[in-house]
């Protein structure tokens, strides 16, 4: 608390040539890891966006939405996030599967099972934390925005739940893979970093060579004297 507030009066005491100079100083380091950030995200959503025009899917916008989704400042927790993002994604597209399989021509049926799912997946969202939460509701809401395609204006299953869900899970999985290989490329290890400053080192790393020697020689012999062995008799 002293030192900033000595670093506060120094800044305000000098000329104000150097008040300002040191004001920028501050912003810019300040702004730095943001606009870092910014420009990775901006990396990340562009690589997705271009692969999916160039491979024709239909809706090109979910790889780029996925991309900025689990765009995360620190790259562990990107990682994680798309890690579980793939998992709700394929567990609620095979759902929605399965249940136009069950029920192909009972659109009640189908809605029913469609509600009771969505119910579960909410309530398993509830009992788990984190990332396996949003898995969870992810499970719930993939299958309900496939099965809003599927139905269409008449309301009933037209037979393209497959399709529809290859469609969905390879533009949430395309935009996820590209988030993750923009975000490694440009991580500097920061991480590493933070991680090593954080911990402590032992103060027997600190110490010179010389006093390394002397409390070894010291906990063989005693004193910091050689160990004496006794001469043949």
């Amino acid at each position: 608390m002293s030192d900033a507030s000595d670093m506060n009066g120094a800044v305000a005491n000098s000329p104000p040539d150097a008040r300002w100079t040191a004001v920028i100083g501050r912003a810019t380091r300040s702004a730095g890891p943001p606009l870092l950030f910014g420009l990775r995200l901006w990396a990340a959503v562009s690589l997705a966006l271009y692969l999916a025009f160039w491979l024709e899917l239909d809706n090109a916008y979910w790889a780029g939405t996925s991309a900025a989704l689990v765009s995360q400042p620190h790259l562990g927790a990107s990682m994680r996030k798309g890690w579980f993002r793939m998992i709700g994604t394929v567990v609620g597209a095979v759902v929605i599967v399965l249940m136009t399989a069950a029920f192909p021509q009972d659109r009640t049926a189908f809605l029913l099972s469609l509600a009771l799912w969505g119910a579960a997946c909410a309530f398993a969202a509830t009992l788990l934390r984190n990332f396996a939460a949003y898995a969870a509701a992810l499970a719930g809401y993939t299958a309900a925005i496939i099965a809003s395609d599927e139905l269409g204006a008449t309301g009933g299953t037209n037979g393209q739940a497959f399709m529809l869900a290859v469609t969905r899970v390879s533009e949430i999985w395309l935009g996820i893979a590209c988030a993750g290989i923009v975000l490694a490329g440009t991580d500097f290890g920061a991480a590493p970093r933070r991680l090593a400053a954080s911990q402590p080192e032992p103060r027997r790393q600190h110490q010179p060579a010389h006093q390394q020697r002397s409390r070894r020689s010291g906990a063989a012999g005693g004193h910091g004297l050689p160990e004496r062995r006794p001469g043949p008799s």
